[in-house]
């Protein structure tokens, strides 16, 4: 999975890098075709925008990982959100990738809950830091992870307004789809979760998205040919 959100390398491909700022205003089906674009030496599997198995997986994994929990064990206090606090009122690049509040107005040293959450990096259990997988821009999904060259949306069938994680589902969303494993909420920095009618999947909350942003955050309210400056991207390489 890329590292950073995808960047315009200025020749229209998708790379990951820290310098510069996330690609926005794309539209789901161009994210996905960039995705696709991607070729490089030594990979010869294919590339694909991140789907909605693949960004679970990632959410799990930070979740069980006591190097991302403020408290120090897993279900202890928060998990890092990143740039969600609109302080700047605009999506960042990295500057400093040996400091994960690079750009933003906060620090270690700020109470959990009041900035200490607004760390731009999460930990795997690998030992990679993976940057911005929450916060500073939303990221468009894959609904399936099947490589057959389309891009899929989600349910439509649920309601369209913000619900906390222990907010059940009343349509056809899956439990594996969005839901921590724990019974974790907006209160440690999960995010929450919105339904709508159109299904192409957002995740993650963008950088004025406050408590409602999050590793787990999702939004099934836009079109796949929407576009927004916070909309952008992740790809992901399969062997």
């Amino acid at each position: 999975v890329m590292k950073y959100e995808a960047k315009n390398d200025g020749s229209g491909n998708a790379v990951s890098q820290p310098a510069s700022t996330p690609w926005g205003n794309i539209t789901a089906v161009d994210a996905f075709n960039k995705c696709l674009a991607i070729t490089e030496g030594g990979f010869p599997g294919t590339f694909a925008l991140i789907s909605n198995p693949e960004w679970m997986t990632l959410s799990r994994d930070i979740e069980g990982n006591t190097a991302n929990w403020s408290g120090g064990v897993v279900g202890s206090g928060h998990i890092p959100r990143g740039h969600t606090d609109d302080l700047p009122s605009t999506r960042l690049a990295v500057t400093d990738t040996n400091k994960p509040y690079d750009s933003v107005q906060n620090g270690f040293s700020d109470a959990v809950g009041s900035g200490w959450e607004q760390k731009r990096t999460q930990v795997l259990s690998n030992g990679s830091q993976i940057w911005d997988l929450s916060g500073n821009v939303w990221e468009w999904v894959d609904w399936d992870s099947s490589g057959d060259g389309v891009f899929t949306t989600g349910p439509i069938d649920e309601t369209s307004v913000w619900k906390e994680f222990s907010d059940a589902s009343v349509g056809s969303l899956l439990t594996d789809d969005y839901m921590p494993l724990g019974p974790y909420t907006s209160a440690n920095s999960f995010g929450a979760w919105f339904g709508g009618s159109n299904g192409a999947a957002l995740r993650g909350g963008d950088y004025d998205r406050g408590n409602y942003a999050g590793v787990y955050t999702l939004i099934l309210n836009y079109t796949d040919n929407s576009t927004n400056p916070s909309q952008g991207f992740r790809c992901v390489y399969r062997p």
